[in-house]
């Protein structure tokens, strides 16, 4: 298994850099996909399938509660509702009013919740880590010709994890 890597998250509250780390599963985003068996299956869009599948059954929901109290999640901020399955719960839906869009034109609101990871400009060679591969746009948009509107200019990821 990879040696985990701590992620830089700028904390908008404090306006300071602080190390956090993903540890919901295993560090495959760390390392090479190859090195492991485990990892490169895992990073197979037939291994996603078959995953999606598990965590929509109604057997997933026994993760629920466990998952709220170690991740201290105030449930009082989401729509009181019985979860059928592990992924209903992780798409779960705000109140109304919990969350406020931003209304100035000048401010990007969190359009999910995500540690987001922003570059100024995006160079051919630039890679990002996407499922357990390291894609450069190319990849990530399917093919030059749709990467090459984006070429110089920036980006921004969000990164999902089931804690957010």
């Amino acid at each position: 298994m990879a040696k985990p890597v701590p992620l830089a998250v700028w904390d908008r509250r404090d306006g300071e850099v602080h190390p956090d780390w993903m540890d919901d599963g295993k560090s495959h985003y760390e390392s090479r996909p190859g090195r492991s068996p485990t990892q490169w299956l895992e990073s197979q869009p037939l291994y996603d399938c078959f995953y999606a599948a598990l965590q929509n059954s109604r057997w997933s929901r026994r993760k629920i509660t466990p998952f709220i109290e170690k991740h201290r999640i105030d449930m009082t901020q989401f729509e009181s509702v019985e979860y059928n399955s592990y992924n209903e719960f992780f798409i779960r839906k705000f109140r109304p009013g919990v969350r406020e869009f931003p209304a100035d034109p000048n401010e990007l609101g969190a359009f999910a919740e995500a540690r987001y990871f922003g570059w100024d400009s995006v160079s051919d060679e630039q890679k990002f880590p996407i499922k357990g591969r390291s894609l450069n746009a190319e990849e990530i948009m399917g093919n030059a010709q749709r990467a090459r509107a984006f070429a110089g200019g920036p980006i921004l990821l969000a990164r999902l994890a089931p804690v957010d």
